[in-house]
């Protein structure tokens, strides 16, 4: 089913290892003031992995959800996400 939707939607899919999420965090943290929830962190990362090959480009209109705060996993990322 995954495979078809993505297929039909003309999507893709990437993967972002944990380490690129405590990147983001700690990128969007210093960039922009948000301590975001490491998903959003992933989010981010895709993203920029995405425009970094081409398959988005950056005259696109895109939106990126972030649900959660990174408040809630403190003790996940604490020492580990901020440098």
């Amino acid at each position: 089913m995954m495979l078809r939707v993505l297929r039909e939607s003309n999507g893709t899919v990437v993967s972002v290892s944990e380490e690129d999420m405590l990147a983001g965090m700690r990128d969007l943290g210093q960039q922009e003031g948000l301590f975001v929830a490491p998903e959003g962190a992933a989010v981010w990362m895709a993203t920029r992995r995405l425009l970094a090959t081409g398959w988005l480009q950056r005259d696109e209109k895109i939106l990126l959800l972030n649900t959660g705060s990174g408040q809630k996993y403190m003790d996940n990322v604490a020492g580990r996400a901020i440098r």
